[in-house]
């Protein structure tokens, strides 16, 4: 078990730990000097690991570095200053990070007298009412009495035979908050494993570098070992990386990691904090051993009571679900609250008070990943790689939730098979609608757009299967049922006869050119063109030009195979131009038409192909 002391400076931390381990953890020539700890300490014994950190307010930063929320915490308090500033603050930030187990020491108790030390108790128990310390036992010690330790001692001790590690099913991920070099062995990181398991000989990566390592050999709590888990504190001899590379705020995780640049976070405002908290007020972010600048955007409207805030960071956080965040006040340099962290996103939410949003964010905010995983699906916004980079679940998690669902997945969106099979009927019965005799429209079907009945991210998928079932048939952009392609009126039908051979070409003529051809008033030919365009019979492509269907997906063919032929995946509108004989500037109103729809992208001078064709 892994035990963090706190409390406010001078109050005896460092003392305590010597007493109990015999380990000076005051390593720094400064800290001995000054006769106060500076960065955190380390020391083990007996199953027993202690974290002595820093009590002075100047080094906060470091004090929030070494705890983590399965640890027992241990606040320190001397009899002769009682709770202290540092003392609530301390007890704060441990709340804030969720720790739930811990004890209280006072110390220093033979400087003073048996009314005062009964005053103190009544002290801490009105700081530490309401908290997780609230029946927190209290043990008095005195550095002239060794034996007054025995007690707490003991009382550690049968803390760690029952203490409940915590079990999961997330990826690896260790905070760095030392990084040294050791002879004959070479880098060396030590941190507090704040989720999954790790193995000699295993593969993992640095944040924010992303780059490969291995893990040569391991320590756990100072011991050899082969392996290490969740809320051990543990040091990894690493391959791969130079010292200079890696360093406190960094991670070593099981897969590599971008990081989320915006957090939104269930605030909880510290009770020392005086001010009101406003919306986009710049803030010092702690997770873990990492820091941050960043802004605090509050949302109007969060689910029950609770207050949601998004924090936005200048650096990214290797952060996930289920994390805690420490916030400080920038200008007064105090803690103003902090949060469990509900959803991580690489970039800021543009507008994170929509319905949409508070639901995707309520739906993460679930208690946990399976009950997120159903609420998620059931909005249709279950993105399978975001689930799991939100949750940092591992593989075998991951499939789990899969396994207990009838599911179909599409571009990385997993819906149920009722949900599917809801937008496959809904398609076809909006289609069969659209395309009967008593439809109001013109058209004999309907367009992708006018599916208002089935949900967005599925119309394309559901059309998609329908017509390779042959349920559905398309011309152009619109649907309809095969048996019931409408016959067109008489005069348009005259229209499109005489237009369809003058289009059946690669460079399909201008509606100018044509209506000389078929001496008809332009005005008039591009109002029966369009008309034949809503039936999908034509395309229009701009600048007075209309394409048949069939011709645009050949072009689309050659533009795919240019593509593919070359060894850069691209294409240039010269190419184009040569490998087809359309004319430049009818190319170019090609290429952009296929811009728009998402089949190419221009890139400089160049296009590449980004996905299939449909017009």
């Amino acid at each position: 078990m892994i035990i963090t002391l706190a409390g406010h400076v001078d109050h005896g931390k460092t003392t305590i730990v010597r007493a109990l381990t015999g380990v000076d953890t005051d390593r720094l020539a400064e800290e001995k000097a000054r006769g106060l700890t500076i960065d955190l300490g380390f020391a083990y014994t007996d199953h027993l690991g202690f974290v002595d950190v820093p009590g002075h307010q100047k080094f906060i930063h470091n004090m929030v570095a070494g705890v983590a929320a399965d640890q027992h915490a241990l606040l320190v308090i001397a009899a002769d200053d009682g709770p202290m500033p540092q003392t609530q603050e301390h007890l704060e930030i441990l709340s804030l990070i969720g720790i739930r187990q811990g004890s209280v020491a006072l110390t220093k108790c033979d400087l003073v007298s048996p009314d005062r030390l009964i005053a103190c108790h009544d002290e801490i128990r009105q700081l530490t009412e309401q908290t997780f310390l609230q029946a927190a036992p209290i043990f008095q010690t005195s550095a002239q009495d060794t034996a007054s330790y025995a007690a707490l001692g003991e009382h550690l001790q049968q803390q760690a035979a029952i203490h409940q590690r915590t079990q999961d099913d997330t990826r690896f991920r260790l905070a760095i908050d030392r990084a040294f070099t050791v002879k004959g062995a070479g880098v060396v990181v030590t941190g507090t494993v704040h989720s999954g398991t790790i193995r000699e000989g295993q593969q993992v990566y640095h944040f924010p570098s992303e780059k490969a390592l291995r893990v040569r050999s391991m320590r756990v709590e100072d011991q050899p070992a082969s392996q290490s888990s969740t809320g051990d504190r543990c040091a990894l001899n690493l391959a791969g990386a130079s010292l200079e590379e890696l360093g406190r705020g960094d991670w070593i995780t099981e897969q590599p990691t971008k990081g989320a640049y915006a957090i939104t976070i269930k605030l909880d405002k510290a009770s020392s904090f005086s001010r009101p908290l406003k919306h986009w007020m710049p803030v010092h972010a702690y997770h873990a051993t990492r820091h941050s600048t960043a802004r605090m955007a509050l949302f109007t409207a969060a689910k029950g009571q609770q207050t949601w805030a998004e924090v936005v960071c200048d650096t990214p956080m290797a952060c996930h679900r289920g994390d805690r965040l420490v916030l400080r006040d920038q200008a007064l340099d105090a803690t103003l609250g902090g949060g469990e962290v509900l959803f991580v996103s690489e970039t800021q939410v543009n507008r994170r008070n929509t319905i949409a949003h508070r639901e995707l964010v309520a739906a993460y905010a679930s208690s946990d990943a399976a009950e997120s995983f159903r609420s998620l699906m059931l909005q249709l916004q279950l993105k399978l790689n975001n689930f799991q980079q939100v949750w940092n679940l591992t593989e075998g998690a991951q499939a789990s939730l899969l396994a207990g669902h009838e599911t179909e997945i599409f571009d990385d969106l997993i819906v149920s098979k009722a949900q599917w099979q809801a937008a496959l009927d809904q398609c076809l019965e909006s289609v069969e609608a659209a395309s009967s005799s008593t439809a109001q429209n013109d058209r004999g079907g309907l367009s992708l757009h006018d599916l208002g009945a089935v949900a967005k991210p599925l119309r394309q998928p559901a059309l998609e299967a329908l017509l390779k079932t042959g349920k559905i048939a398309k011309r152009g952009a619109v649907y309809f049922i095969p048996q019931a392609e409408p016959a067109l009126p008489a005069e348009l039908l005259a229209i499109w006869e005489q237009v369809e051979p003058l289009l059946d070409q690669l460079q399909a003529p201008s509606c100018g050119d044509m209506a000389k051809q078929l001496n008809q008033p332009l005005a008039k030919l591009e109002r029966s063109l369009l008309e034949l365009a809503k039936s999908g019979r034509l395309i229009p492509l701009g600048n007075h030009r209309f394409y048949l269907p069939r011709r645009l997906q050949e072009i689309a063919y050659v533009v795919q195979v240019m593509t593919q032929q070359n060894a850069r995946g691209t294409m240039t509108v010269k190419e184009f131009r040569d490998r087809t004989g359309i004319g430049r500037n009818v190319a170019i109103d090609v290429l952009e038409f296929f811009d728009k729809k998402g089949f190419t992208r221009r890139q400089g001078n160049e296009r590449i192909v980004i996905r299939p064709f449909s017009p």
